[in-house]
Formats: C-alpha cells, structure tokens, sequence
C-alpha cells in the first residue's frame, strides 16, 4: 500500500484500506461512465457524502498545524480515485478545491454555513478564478466587483468553471478596485442561484471534467459574501492551488498505477512468436521503466504532502515539483501501457483509452507544466 511509505502515520494506513475497500464496494461501477453533464458527477459527490468521507478533508488535521488540511490523507484518497475512476476523481476532487478558500480563509460563520453543508452533501462548491484572457495569468483577470447598496455587483465572465451551471455555491474571484495585476482582487462566495448569473457554455473537453463559461451581469452578492478580507483574493487564490497540486499529483500517480497494472496483465495474456509478450526483453524494459517513473512520482508527490502538513519550508516549491513529475510522467506511463496493448489500445472504450484521454488534460489544468517550472525555478533563484 502507498501508506507503508515513511510519510505516513497509522491513520493514513487505515484511511488508505477502508476508502480503498469502500471506493471497489460503491464506485466501481462508475468507471466507463463519461458523462460531463454534471449529474454523474453529483451523484458519486452524495456518495461520498453520505458515507461520511468528506470532513476530514476539509477540517483541520489532528495534531497538526492550526488551521491545517490534512493533505496526506486527501492525497491518498485521490490517488484511489485516480485509480478506480476519472470521474469519481472530477466528483470529489472539484467541490475539494471550491471549499479549500472557505476552509482557509472563511469566517467561522461561513465555515459553519458552507462547510457544513458540502460534508452533508446538500452543496457543490465550484472554483471560479479563470477566464477567456486570464488563464494561466491569474492577474490578468478583468471580472468587477462595484461597491453597491450592501454588498456588490459582478460583472464579467469566468470560464473552466467547475459545476458550471449547477454548482449551489462559487468562489467568485473579481477585481474591487481599478488597480491591475495582483492587487485589488477579493474572493466572494455566491450562491449559484442568484440572478445575473448565466450558463453561456457547458466545454466539451476530452475527459469528463464538468467545466464551462459563465456570465456574471450585475450579479448581487451582500457584504457578507467576502472571503477573507478585501483585496486578498490573488493570495487565497494561490493558497489553494499551491495545496491542490499535490493532490493533482496524487491523482496522475494513480492513473500511472492503473495504466501499469494493465499492461502487466495484457502483456502476460497476450501472445506474440509464441510466447506471451512479457516474455520479450522490450517489453520487459517498458515495464521497468514505468515501474521506476511511478515509484519516484510517489514519493515526490507525498514527501509535498508531509512537508504541507509538518510544516515545511519547501512547501511551494515541493507542491510543484509534484505536480509536474507525476502529472508528466503519468501520460508517459500510460502511453507505454498502450503500447503494450497495441491495436486494442486505441478502441474508444478501453481501459487504457479512457487512461489516455483522462491524463493529458492533468499537465494543463491546475497550472500548466510550464507554470510549474517557473515556480520551481522562482524558488530556486530565491535562496
């Protein structure tokens, strides 16, 4: 098990096997769903609910530090959903991201509303920071927050929302003054359904991410809705994706896993010159090479998610380096894995298509490859 790593205490031991054992008895049969329309999605989300798996994600870990995620804990649960299913990953992994500004950062009355009901499963969180000019340059962002009788009104357009169009709550990222680059952003919780919010596009991308373009028009949202403090957002902002990359990390590792457990199987069931194909040296040394590539992503990805949770120094520069490890060197392991599976490999519906079409959009979303090397080497020149 992943937990036998040094990281790990006992209670991540007893997380990652009674999650395993209840992600094989209820999720399962979600695997070769596709749906991006967001309902498969929210159903698995009650799941997890129900059965009482997501307040320790969001609460703070025992013994650790003040206010802290236990990022070890989350991490192992991604890694098994990466693993067993695209997306149940997508289910849990998008209201994790949504909640973690509010976990952080949230009054204790905010805490108490959303909180309470995201652990319930009576509200999907969604994370609305990106938009058609701002991507990768979160500062760029040009969504308005205008002061207004009690609260403010947004303007502007967000896009690769996650739950767009049927999230009950987003983390709105706007601009409430006129001053450009990091300042002068806040984070506002809106609820999904308040008027002047409207789905203008539901992306069809290659995995089943639930993710589009909203309008936000003259959108009112009270005084109260701030998240933190006024002008805070960029720093909430990249709070949370620093914590959420080496659960994306954690995710890619698991897809590596699988696509190798695959092409171990197939390549001792299929056979080529007379003997099965894992009797070939070639073969022998693709699987090798996965072998050793997913072994070093694991202990990348949690020696971030110990270092998060003790506190660590490094953290920022560990989060990224783990996120751009895994997430690349989990296509390179499936690719191989659909290699060993040769023409069956490419027919839509397969296991390793599924791998293949789910991995790439991980060294994209969440901070490109390159947005991580750039943060990798920022902290570098620091020291």
């Amino acid at each position: 098990m992943t937990s036998e790593l040094p990281f790990f205490e006992a209670r991540h031991r007893e997380l990652e096997a009674s999650f395993r054992a209840w992600v094989a008895a209820h999720l399962t049969h979600f695997e070769a769903n596709e749906g991006g329309d967001g309902q498969v999605a929210r159903e698995i989300f009650r799941l997890l609910a129900r059965d009482g798996w997501l307040p320790a994600t969001v609460a703070p870990q025992a013994g650790g530090l003040q206010g802290s995620i236990d990022l070890r804990g989350v991490c192992l649960m991604r890694e098994i959903l990466g693993y067993s299913s695209a997306i149940a990953d997508v289910a849990f992994s998008e209201p994790w991201l949504a909640a973690l500004p509010i976990a952080l950062y949230g009054s204790a009355e905010q805490k108490r509303w959303h909180l309470e009901a995201l652990c319930a499963g009576t509200c999907l969180p969604a994370f609305a920071l990106s938009e058609p000019e701002a991507g990768s340059d979160v500062a760029a962002i040009k969504t308005t927050a205008t002061p207004s009788d009690g609260g403010y009104l947004l303007n502007g357009r967000k896009t690769w929302t996650s739950n767009s169009g049927f999230a009950d709550l987003y983390v709105v990222f706007a601009r409430t003054d006129g001053e450009s680059g990091n300042h002068g952003i806040s984070a506002f919780l809106v609820d999904g359904r308040a008027p002047g919010i409207e789905l203008q596009e539901r992306l069809r991308v290659m995995p089943p991410h639930t993710v589009g373009t909203l309008r936000y028009e003259n959108c009112f949202v009270p005084a109260t809705s701030i998240l933190g403090e006024s002008g805070q957002g960029f720093a909430i902002a990249m709070h949370a994706l620093e914590l959420f990359r080496p659960t994306v990390g954690a995710a890619t590792l698991g897809i590596a896993r699988r696509a190798m457990d695959e092409a171990i199987t197939r390549s001792m069931e299929r056979v080529a010159f007379r003997k099965p194909i894992a009797e070939h040296q070639l073969i022998q040394a693709k699987l090798a090479d996965m072998a050793v590539k997913t072994e070093a992503a694991a202990l990348l990805v949690y020696r971030a998610a110990w270092g998060h949770d003790v506190g660590s120094a490094t953290v920022g520069r560990d989060a990224s380096i783990a996120k751009l490890y895994s997430s690349e060197i989990a296509q390179e392991v499936v690719d191989q894995a659909l290699q060993i599976f040769g023409g069956l490999g490419v027919v839509e519906g397969t296991t390793v298509e599924r791998l293949y079409r789910h991995v790439r959009a991980f060294r994209i979303f969440d901070g490109t490859s390159e947005i991580q090397k750039l943060i990798i080497a920022r902290h570098l020149l620091k020291r």
